[in-house]
């Protein structure tokens, strides 16, 4: 897996998600909504296990499985999804400059990987 299987957060903190990450967010409360009947409440995880009977948490591959089937729901570019899949990066224009040297070079390059990819299948 890429960046995000390695990084660990001790506590919760506030990320500007930006247009494309607030589609995926909203995406996630219709699912929680048909899911568990009621709207998701602030103890609620966001990316929750589809196949659990109560809101829980889904470990970490299942949570990129499913941020990556809800930002293609949400109607985000193939290549941004390539690049998440590739970085576990969530990048937007409100978080683009917070973003180290390393990590917008590795951004950078799955994106680039993504169209030669795709130019080679034309």
């Amino acid at each position: 897996m890429g960046k995000a299987s390695r990084r660990k957060r001790e506590k919760p903190r506030t990320v500007e998600v930006g247009p494309e990450g607030a589609a995926i967010i909203r995406e996630q409360i219709r699912l929680f909504r048909e899911k568990f009947g009621r709207d998701m409440g602030p103890d609620d995880p966001i990316f929750f296990d589809p196949d659990a009977d109560e809101p829980r948490r889904m470990d970490a591959d299942t949570g990129t499985d499913a941020t990556i089937e809800a930002m293609a729901d949400a109607g985000i570019r193939a290549e941004l999804i390539y690049a998440y899949r590739k970085t576990g990066l969530l990048v937007s224009d409100e978080n683009y400059e917070k973003l180290s040297t390393e990590d917008r070079a590795d951004w950078h390059a799955a994106i680039e990987e993504y169209r030669q990819l795709t130019r080679r299948k034309h």
